[in-house]
């Protein structure tokens, strides 16, 4: 959109000149460590005048620098300030600010996951000060989203760890730091806050409050506990889907566009009046031979989030002896988003008699294809959508720590137990417009995407209102063959009408309890300064519940057209800066639908799901998403910390190796019998149990120069391992009934899926050209292999005996993968889609470089020395084949990403303006989406924070978030041919901020 551009070009304009100011520290930086001496790297922050301070953002960026120069390892974060606070929405949107992160914005509920140094979030491990916790993991990573970053001290990225840390991070581990209590200040802070969101003038009040306590002084204890009400909103337009146009569809097809297809079914070598044929003289496509594509589904999108979120931590310390201390930490979050509400209006450009007739030129996109952008269209299917969609996540962690050390010894015992779970459950209902051919049902309308310019987007439709809800006779259950629907009059009727109630319910739990020891011994005066060696025993519990529902039993005679009512939404969807959008878009009550609807019948007896509704169990989903999966694993490390000169560079680091065997247990469901009558029983499966082990060695290294007082050079190098996530994958081939659009699923089982290993190598130069200043650059290069990869696809999964899937011989036409059954009474092949999990047997390398510059400018005279400032930018590129040839990518991630930091603070107010931009990037061909795999555009976001300080004590701060308004857009093969639009609008906050 023409506001979208204009306000990231404004954007770029400020994030420049911040980046100019910080460069500007480079320069006199090196003439002014000729004149002074220069104070030590590792020195704390402290004031060097009246007009200097060392709190807010400041003192955040400080111990940053200073913690990245002490650490022995190749590590980035965030630190809180002297508050407490991390000053951005969540704790992912505040990581995307370290070199070599970004923020998965695609993900819905501000659930915050992030991507690191060129790889998707699971390849990341996620610790609790420095060791493993039960993450509210429900398929895919840790939703940073469902904590509250108030409770945290700090989020330390380790991108080389070593041997002592915790396995499983391919491309590093993400440590969310709650500090101890003893090394806590005595005292409490507190924060009253609200959140004003623009889009849908929606308003989240949150407080914050915690209190530190030395009851001794060898004794401590702290609490902190933090509150929000979520209340936000996405509105979205998606181009779901792109069909292919033919003579059925369009009006004068041939005229048109026979030069954009190659023959097929009966045809000639030149173009011959038979049915199913179309090609240009010369038996080929002229202009093209895979045809002429236009969006054949469109959305109309608003997800409503709704609900409480509750997150704390706390423990104690105590200094038992000089030599002995035990502290227990502890986390809690309750994040609950049970208000949440997805309202669609979903087109199908596509069905029995429907008509499209193109009102643009064709344009040339991606691979040879070709589409149009505009056209008008009749007899459609236009389906109104609305779900419930609540979500809850919670986890909370125990770690108890007893730490003993005397003299050159230090003993180290940790104690874990955490338990997190994380819950979808999904109920949805909607009225189609139903389809016949040689019969109108009355739509008719036209269509433009915009080319990927959304200012051009429009939509209209007629009739208004588009669904009725009044059935022509009586609303009649579909049976067991179509479960999910409710028919407004007899078969056979033509145009029927329909109403769907289904859904799905997704539950995964998880628990680890775990010990560790860690046993060191110290060295001086000695080549070897110190060996350290240890033991970590760890049990992983998932249990995963899933169901899929239906519309059996349900009170049918309640189904109403009082259910429908206008979108709410039609007033401000994308804050009005989408003008063309259709308007004649109703929505379903869905607490009302749900009330009405209730009580259910059980069919044959069987159990309800937990939301009241039957179950579907010839479903996939039923066998896949009911399991037990535990793995234990024993780990024993150990590793030389050494220290000596080479050419008179003092040079220390660690050689270190780790064991890990695991034994995995599997109990799953697998089919014993054909699906019993009507909507099967879970008496036609049994559980099967499945077990495997594996071990990893996995070595580590790194050696740290420390050419001068301010210039540090880093050689690091480790091999790890990533165990998939149970629900990645099921060790069952299960074969599900045809769907309505008589397409059987089949999930392949593997049971022999292995983890797959990576080996990293880093290399960093460090300057720490003055105080608290830092200019970094950083190499890596990362081989994996084993990668878990789901496979589709007729061609390669489609064996002509038909294998063992009790479906007869089957056979590949087109991309299709086809049974030997004939068609339906609608002229439709019973198709197969066959997918499965696999080990890749390529290996891929993700290569990368990051620049990271961080100054504070108190060199400057006057008010200019309250600046400061950084820069950093990290470039990825990803080299491999993926195994059906084609060149490999890995989705989320963008080549270049970058970050500009400007601040100014003083003793009484602080500005800090924050710009982030990431380039395209690639997604996968997932969920209900189809065709090509898709590209995201590059996007940029301007925030900005302010802080007042009211007195010593009390600070008020305000906060913008996307401030240039920027949106999220998704393409296919070239920006024109457009996928998809996300609009979140900005952000405000106001805080009062006390300590006491």
């Amino acid at each position: 959109m023409r506001c979208d551009r204009v306000s990231q070009a404004v954007g770029l304009r400020v994030s420049t000149s911040i980046f100019t100011v910080a460069l500007a520290a480079l320069a006199p930086a090196s003439a002014l460590a000729q004149t002074q001496d220069a104070p030590p790297a590792n020195e704390a922050a402290a004031p060097e005048g009246d007009d200097v301070v060392v709190t807010g953002f400041r003192q955040s960026y400080a111990d940053e620098v200073r913690t990245k120069r002490n650490t022995i390892e190749i590590t980035d974060g965030i630190s809180s300030d002297d508050l407490g606070r991390i000053p951005d929405l969540n704790i992912g949107e505040a990581l995307q600010r370290v070199p070599g992160i970004q923020l998965n914005r695609e993900a819905e509920g501000r659930e915050a996951t992030i991507n690191l140094r060129g790889l998707p979030g699971e390849y990341a491990r996620t610790t609790l000060n420095g060791v493993a916790f039960a993450e509210p993991i429900l398929q895919s990573s840790t939703p940073l989203g469902a904590f509250a970053s108030d409770i945290f001290s700090a989020v330390r990225v380790q991108k080389s760890p070593m041997a002592d840390a915790q396995s499983g991070g391919l491309s590093g581990n993400v440590d969310l730091q709650i500090a101890p209590a003893l090394s806590r200040k005595e005292g409490g802070r507190a924060k009253i806050a609200y959140d004003y969101n623009e889009l849908g003038e929606q308003g989240e009040p949150s407080a914050t409050l915690g209190y530190n306590a030395h009851l001794s002084e060898n004794f401590a204890v702290f609490g902190i506990v933090s509150y929000k009400h979520e209340k936000f909103r996405r509105d979205s337009i998606l181009f779901n889907t792109y069909g292919v146009l033919s003579a059925t569809i369009t009006p004068n097809f041939i005229s048109r566009y026979a030069d954009y297809y190659a023959p097929t079914g009966a045809c000639a070598t030149t173009y011959a009046a038979v049915v199913g044929c179309v090609a240009a003289a010369g038996g080929t496509g002229a202009k093209g031979v895979t045809g002429v594509q236009y969006v054949s589904q469109n959305r109309q999108y608003v997800r409503q989030n709704e609900g409480d979120q509750w997150s704390g931590a706390g423990g104690a310390e105590w200094q038992i002896s000089e030599a002995m201390k035990f502290g227990v930490t502890g986390l809690y979050t309750d994040r609950r988003q049970s208000e949440t509400v997805q309202n669609l209006q979903i087109l199908n450009f596509t069905g029995t008699g429907v008509q499209v007739n193109p009102t643009s030129e064709v344009r040339e996109g991606a691979g040879g294809a070709h589409y149009v952008e505009n056209f008008n269209f009749a007899n459609i299917a236009v389906i109104n959508d609305s779900r419930l969609f609540p979500q809850v996540q919670k986890a909370w962690g125990i770690n108890a720590n007893l730490e003993y050390e005397t003299g050159d010894w230090r003993l180290n015992t940790i104690g874990t137990l955490s338990k997190a779970s994380n819950s979808a459950v999904e109920i949805f209902a909607e009225f189609i417009t139903g389809q016949q051919a040689g019969r109108q049902n009355g739509t008719t309308g036209s269509f433009a995407s915009g080319g990927g310019n959304y200012d051009d987007y429009a939509l209209t439709i007629g009739p208004d209102p588009l669904s009725t809800g009044t059935p022509r006779v009586a609303w009649t259950w579909a049976g067991p063959a179509d479960q999910q629907s409710w028919y407004d009059s007899p078969t056979g009727t033509p145009g029927r009408n329909r109403f769907n109630l289904a859904g799905t319910q997704s539950y995964g739990t998880s628990k680890v309890t775990a010990i560790q020891q860690d046993v060191e011994r110290s060295f001086s005066d000695s080549f070897l300064s110190g060996i350290q060696f240890g033991s970590r025993f760890e049990r992983n519990e998932y249990r995963s519940q899933g169901y899929r529902t239906n519309a059996a039993g349900i009170q049918g005679q309640n189904i109403s057209s009082d259910f429908l009512a206008a979108n709410p939404q039609n007033d401000d969807f994308f804050q009005g800066n989408l003008p063309g959008f259709n308007r004649n878009w109703q929505v379903l009550d869905m607490n009302k639908v749900v009330s009405a609807l209730q009580p259910v019948t059980p069919v044959n007896g069987a159990a309800l799901a937990p939301i009241g509704f039957n179950i579907n169990y010839t479903d996939n989903g039923y066998a896949l998403y009911n399991f037990t999966n535990d793995t234990d694993v024993l780990s024993i490390y150990a590793e030389a910390k050494y220290g000596t000169e080479i050419f008179s560079i003092p040079v220390r680091g660690i050689v270190g190796l780790r064991y890990e065997q695991a034994w995995n247990t599997v109990d799953a469901l697998n089919r014993i019998r054909p699906a019993s009558a009507g909507l099967g029983s879970p008496a036609d499966y049994g559980f099967q149990r499945f077990e495997n082990n594996y071990n990893q060695w996995l070595p580590s290294a790194i050696a740290v120069f420390d050419v001068t007082d301010e210039l540090v050079v880093r050689l690091a190098g480790y091999r790890t391992y990533v165990r998939p996530h149970p629900r990645q994958f099921t060790p069952v081939t299960l074969v599900g009934a045809p769907s309505t659009t008589n397409v059987i699923p089949v999930t392949l089982g593997n049971p022999d899926l292995q983890p797959y290993t990576g080996t990293s190598f880093d290399g960093t130069i460090e300057w720490y050209n003055r105080k608290n200043g830092l200019v970094a650059l950083s190499l890596f290069s990362k081989r994996f292999k084993g990668v878990v990869q789901q496979v589709r696809g007729a061609r390669a999964l489609c064996p002509t005996d038909g294998g063992n899937l009790g479906l007869g011989p089957l056979r590949v036409e087109g991309d299709q993968c086809l049974t030997g059954a004939g068609p339906d009474i609608n002229g439709n092949p019973q198709t197969v889609s066959i997918a499965g999990f696999i080990n890749s047997t390529t290996p891929y390398t993700v290569n990368g470089l990051e620049l990271n510059v961080q100054q504070q400018l108190d060199f400057l005279p006057g008010v200019l020395r309250n600046l400061g400032g950084g820069f950093n930018y990290a470039y990825t590129t990803i080299s491999g084949t993926n195994s059906d040839g084609t060149e490999a990518t890995l989705p989320g991630i963008s080549k270049h990403n970058f970050n500009v930091i400007g601040y100014y603070e003083s003793k009484l107010f602080g500005v800090r303006l924050s710009y982030n931009f990431r380039s395209k990037y690639d997604l996968s061909s997932t969920g209900t989406f189809a065709g090509a795999a898709r590209q995201v555009e590059p996007r940029g976001q301007l925030d900005a924070s302010a802080s007042l300080n009211l007195t010593e004590q009390v600070s008020l701060s305000i906060n913008g978030f996307n401030l240039t308004n920027s949106t999220r857009k998704e393409y296919q093969g070239v920006e024109g041919q457009a996928r998809r639009i996300d609009y979140d609008g900005r952000t405000y906050r106001v805080a009062l901020n006390a300590r006491f």
